[in-house]
């Protein structure tokens, strides 16, 4: 199994129960939804706002993940549970949202180093009336939309696209799906519980590589690593390239 398999199998549960209940609408970007950037002055203020979602006082979760299996993901498709921007105008939300990646070549040594790169990615989106805050070390995200971006037909279908089409140019990057979630703050939180499990990964990944810690029996995240095969092939090239470098 790869490092989020179990999550990505959640995340797919999730999303066919929010189907079945009528709740998603699917498009497949194909590279020519294009929306303006405006990445110097990309400040949408309270009274210019249309849509808020994620404001800190309601629920939010944002989090990228990886598979290594083409099979598993469409690429170009942009989910939607909930209502699309136009459909939230005057509104403020809480909102979702999941970066799905199908990834080649990555292993022990090179892992980490993607991970982060790919994480600056997220929020290397500067889309004209589109503003975003995000919180990376809490997996939360708080944008906002102009009134002028909505007028002119601003959706996710734009800023779903800008994102895939950002990932898509890393050359171990084969497909890319994105999910937004605006259903309900129900729908929200049951994601979020996926995305906490994320994040622990992510947090023990980052204290082996950022840290050098290698010393199970005092790490915090000792029986993560116990039941994840990746993280123990993880710390062990890192072990051994520690060695080696003071050798």
């Amino acid at each position: 199994m790869g490092l989020f398999d179990k999550h990505y199998n959640e995340i797919t549960a999730y999303l066919n129960r929010r189907r079945n209940e009528g709740k998603i609408s699917e498009f497949i970007h194909n590279g020519q939804t294009k929306w303006p950037s405006e990445k110097n002055r990309n400040l949408v203020l309270g009274p210019d706002t249309a849509v808020e979602l994620g404001n800190p006082k309601d629920a939010s979760t944002s989090f990228l993940m990886w598979v290594n299996d083409p099979d598993k993901i469409k690429n170009g498709r942009i989910t939607i549970v909930g209502p699309d921007l136009p459909h939230l105008n005057g509104q403020q939300v809480s909102f979702g949202k999941v970066v799905i990646v199908d990834a080649s070549d990555f292993d022990a040594d090179n892992s980490y180093d993607r991970y982060r790169e790919m994480e600056l990615l997220r929020y290397d989106i500067h889309l004209k009336g589109y503003m975003m805050r995000g919180v990376s070390q809490h997996q939360r995200e708080w944008s906002r939309v102009s009134k002028e971006a909505i007028q002119n037909g601003f959706s996710f279908k734009h800023l779903g696209g800008a994102l895939i089409d950002k990932f898509s140019k890393r050359p171990y990057v084969r497909s890319v799906e994105t999910v937004f979630i605006t259903s309900s703050r129900e729908d929200v939180l049951e994601v979020k519980a996926i995305s906490d499990h994320v994040t622990t990964l992510i947090s023990a990944m980052n204290k082996m590589t950022e840290e050098l810690s290698f010393d199970c029996d005092t790490c915090d995240y000792n029986d993560v690593c116990g039941d994840v095969a990746e993280l123990r092939a993880m710390r062990k090239s890192l072990a051994k390239r520690e060695t080696a470098a003071h050798a």
